[in-house]
């Protein structure tokens, strides 16, 4: 398993002894809605960790070893390589990655198409592929 998805199943299932208080233990209910609310998007608040920009970018480079992966095996099971609607692609993605480590004044200066915002929307997908990834591994039935 590599650092990425780790980290994402590490994440996940410590919410999920949470999510199933008042038990001591992590429950099937807990877990499922964990992975539930972490599926919902890394944009909604539930990633502490996706939050800030600047350690995001960090973040980013980082696990960019891993993202390159996420994207990889996206375009196995898909059959087609990741693209947006607005054009962004895995390898405009994987391009950026190489180029980082990106600063908070790079993301600042380059604006929205740039490959610091680039390397972020690399990062989110990763995360959020890696959960779905995860909770099959489990064989959760969401």
């Amino acid at each position: 398993m590599n650092r990425l998805k780790s980290y994402v199943r590490r994440t996940i299932l410590n919410a999920a002894r949470e999510y199933s208080h008042p038990a001591k233990r992590r429950t099937l209910e807990g877990t499922k809605s964990a992975f539930i609310d972490a599926m919902r998007g890394t944009d909604t608040g539930w990633w502490t960790d996706l939050i800030y920009t600047a350690p995001m970018l960090e973040m980013a480079h980082r696990y960019r070893r891993d993202i390159g992966t996420a994207l990889a095996e996206y375009a196995d099971a898909a059959g087609e390589p990741y693209h947006r609607y607005n054009g962004e692609s895995a390898d405009a993605i994987a391009l950026a990655l190489l180029r980082g480590p990106y600063t908070f004044d790079q993301y600042r200066e380059e604006g929205d198409k740039g490959p610091a915002e680039l390397s972020l929307l690399g990062l989110r997908f990763a995360v959020e592929w890696f959960a779905g990834e995860v909770a099959r591994d489990l064989g959760l039935e969401l």
